[in-house]
């Protein structure tokens, strides 16, 4: 079942960390640039995009492709 957050959440861009990597945390979300889905950066339940760039679940994520992702700081609406 795919959720729209968007409908949830309020999204704002978030920095990249100083060594180009990308931020994790409970209130950060990676959106695919390919196919625009977000997902979580700390997922618990199965999540993935509809490319396949990014999957998650049991608190972890894979990123194949991190320059198309867009991390972003969710805040409920």
């Amino acid at each position: 079942m795919k959720i729209d957050l968007r409908k949830i959440y309020r999204f704002d861009p978030v920095a990249r960390q100083t060594d180009g990597g990308l931020p994790r945390g409970g209130d950060i979300y990676y959106e695919c640039t390919e196919c625009r889905h977000i997902v979580s950066s700390v997922s618990h339940l199965p999540a993935q995009c509809d490319c396949g760039n990014l999957s998650g679940g049991d608190g972890t994520i894979t990123v194949n492709t991190p320059d198309k992702v867009n991390p972003l700081r969710g805040k409920l609406r």
